[in-house]
């Protein structure tokens, strides 16, 4: 079985995937900021299967950016990974998970 720093470095990789596609979403959600209070954003949860979309305001997301280590999750358990992340935030739209161990550290890394 994987021990628990390998499953938490992948989990980090993959949500900065995640993330950076986000960032190409960013700025359609620029450009229709003026129509829709919520942009629509590809959930960071730490599943490379994961298909759901979140809503945040782009002041919500980039609060969650601002933290490297923290990711947007579709709002439910499916999406935390309990052995990789916590969950730091919740309503309903989306939950803010933070990576925890080596997991934060290459999240960290990752980021810049």
């Amino acid at each position: 079985m994987e021990d628990q720093d390998a499953r938490r470095r992948r989990a980090a990789e993959n949500q900065a995937l995640f993330r950076a596609v986000n960032e190409r979403i960013d700025e359609l959600n620029r450009t229709f900021d003026q129509f829709t209070p919520y942009g629509s954003w590809t959930c960071e949860c730490a599943s490379t299967d994961c298909i759901d979309r979140v809503q945040l305001t782009l002041a919500e997301y980039e609060e969650v950016r601002a933290e490297p280590t923290h990711f947007a999750a579709f709002p439910s358990e499916p999406h935390v990974f309990a052995d990789v992340e916590r969950v730091v935030g919740r309503n309903d739209r989306y939950w803010t998970v933070e990576n925890l161990g080596v997991g934060a550290e290459r999240a960290a890394e990752v980021a810049d």
